[in-house]
């Protein structure tokens, strides 16, 4: 039981990481969840899912070197798609995350959002979004 919901992403750089939490916030509100968890699934393979800060202007840019630095593009990689750093970092990353709903809002930290992160784009991306009532 439980409302699931897809948030439709279209992305437009190889690497981005994009704030999804307002829209998953009205989620919740449109399933009148009260008090559960939100689970929340990317069906992608070079896509993942990040609850970090939300303050810090730098803090994608810093991700994305460091990301750079541990699966770079120069390795000698043999995946069909010549795309393997992309399935490393989302491997690494993860696809999905849970977050408990109280009051009918996402109990996140003060500073912590959702993030989409895009390891191969420009793409088309969804995320399912499922919201679970405790009994």
């Amino acid at each position: 039981m439980g409302a699931l919901y897809t948030i439709y992403i279209e992305t437009g750089d190889k690497l981005q990481m994009l704030d999804i939490t307002g829209e998953v916030q009205r989620l919740a509100a449109d399933s009148q969840t009260v008090s559960g968890i939100c689970t929340l699934f990317v069906p992608h393979t070079t896509a993942g899912l990040l609850i970090s800060e939300n303050r810090d202007p730098y803090l994608a840019g810093d991700f994305f070197r460091a990301f750079g630095q541990l699966a770079g593009d120069a390795g000698n990689y043999r995946s069909l798609e010549n795309n393997f750093p992309a399935y490393l970092l989302a491997g690494l990353v993860g696809t999905s995350t849970t977050i408990p709903v109280e009051n009918g809002r996402l109990a996140l930290g003060a500073w912590q959002s959702i993030y989409l992160m895009e390891f191969d784009g420009g793409r088309k991306r969804k995320v399912r979004v499922k919201f679970m009532e405790d009994r």
